[in-house]
């Protein structure tokens, strides 16, 4: 049994020359899981969709040949257009040149037109505030899609990361119950030494050998929760699972220095940035409703040559009486506008309110922390005094290994209180957005 633990504690002393920070637990992370390649995909898209955003941009070619014959004469056309929108001025322009032959038995006619449109809007959708609308809505929209992604992706490294903390800590656990089994082991030796010299009872053996069962019992159960974890982790981050172990120290204390913790929520988070965007996305949306509301005046600028040359000058007015769609379209995105505001005060409020508890439990978990060292050293000193007394004949072998177990039992509650404290930290460091 002495060769197998020490094998195992040599196994466990192996892997942590190769254990794993936690900036190079979430680097792996990165590099290795489909998950941050799904999440790619997902800004590709969007930048996909923002690229969509553009098509009235685009040129527009078209071209039209027709022939017939009516009445004995043979007719023939063409035509070729192009059309393209002006999207920082929201004019439109277009460009035609058309053709056609009429022959006959005794006439032949030729006619050859070339034109060139332009229309610029002087009040409606003046400097293309319209055409200009779901470009501008699409950009803002990546923008989101990109902090939301961002947050997912820290969540999902968040419940990752508390995995690697569950490994120090049964780590840790191993390194208990291995040396209290090796107490365990060693004491059983010199109890048996004395039953055999007639120095104790019978009762001594077996209570010493009750101890030292429950002690490898619970070596079993850490080997198993260490092995367990090892082998989740190493799968998840595609590497051999004897080589899986962190580095990740459980005591150690957070210290932080963000100083005005509202202000900091308000101006670096996550949800608040998306907060934001979504009510620059309706105060976008008001910009162009406002300007649906105003008359439709154009300048027609147009030139080009037929049989002579020809140019033309013109307004174009249009306006519906009571313009109800506009205006009704124009109050609702006001009034989305009031609600997303409060939604993002209501926001920063639920924010504030979590990041301060979190601070808050960590404190109190800090002071618990301490209190354990204090603890610890009063387990020792009983247990080497319950030992002194036993071998001095004035204490039963029960007080001493009730003793050793309290040492055992205290070591593991400080490891178990530090895995608190430190999934407590992590938790504030999400939500203040320091986590990555």
């Amino acid at each position: 049994m002495n060769k197998t633990l020490n094998l195992s504690i040599a196994l466990l002393l192996s892997t942590n020359a190769t254990a794993m920070t936690q900036i190079e637990f979430v680097d792996r992370l990165k590099n290795t899981h489909p998950f941050f390649t799904q999440q790619g995909l997902e800004k590709q898209s969007s930048q996909l969709d923002y690229v969509a955003s553009t098509a009235n941009q685009d040129w527009v070619l078209g071209s039209s040949i027709d022939s017939e014959n009516k009445l004995n004469k043979q007719i023939s056309s063409g035509s070729i257009t192009a059309t393209h929108k002006m999207v920082d001025s929201g004019a439109d322009l277009s460009i035609s040149k058309s053709w056609s032959d009429i022959s006959s038995k005794t006439t032949a006619l030729t006619s050859d037109k070339f034109l060139v449109n332009y229309t610029l809007p002087l009040l409606k959708n003046v400097n293309g505030v319209n055409d200009q609308l779901l470009t501008d809505l699409s950009s803002i929209k990546t923008d989101i899609t990109s902090l939301k992604l961002e947050q997912s992706e820290e969540a999902f490294v968040l419940a990752q990361l508390f995995k690697l903390v569950d490994l120090s800590h049964a780590q840790q656990q191993f390194s208990l119950t291995s040396s209290r089994l090796e107490l365990a082991e060693k004491e059983l030796k010199l109890v048996k030494n004395k039953f055999s010299q007639s120095v104790v009872d019978k009762v001594d053996v077996l209570l010493q050998e009750d101890a030292y069962q429950r002690a490898y019992q619970q070596h079993l159960q850490a080997e198993q929760d260490l092995d367990l974890l090892k082998q989740e982790l190493a799968i998840t981050l595609d590497m051999p699972a004897q080589s899986m172990s962190s580095e990740f120290d459980l005591y150690q204390l957070y210290q932080s220095n963000l100083g005005n913790l509202r202000k900091h929520l308000q101006v670096n988070t996550t949800e608040m940035k998306v907060a934001n965007l979504e009510q620059e996305l309706l105060t976008r949306q008001l910009k162009s409703d406002k300007n649906n509301t105003e008359l439709k005046l154009d300048l027609n600028l147009g030139a080009g040559r037929d049989i002579d040359d020809i140019w033309n000058v013109g307004l174009g007015l249009s306006y519906p009486l009571g313009n109800t769609k506009a205006k009704s379209a124009l109050g609702k995105t006001q009034i989305e506008i009031t609600k997303a505001k409060e939604n993002t005060a209501e926001l920063l409020l639920k924010l504030t309110i979590q990041a301060s508890v979190l601070d808050k439990k960590v404190d109190h978990l800090a002071k618990l922390l301490n209190s354990y060292q204090a603890r610890i050293e009063i387990a020792k000193s009983r247990a080497q005094e319950e030992k002194r007394r036993y071998e001095l004949g004035n204490s039963p072998v029960s007080f001493v290994i009730s003793a050793q177990n309290n040492v055992q039992e205290v070591r593991s509650s400080y490891a178990q209180a530090a895995l608190k404290y430190q999934k407590s930290v992590l938790e504030f460091q999400a939500a203040v957005d320091q986590l990555l």
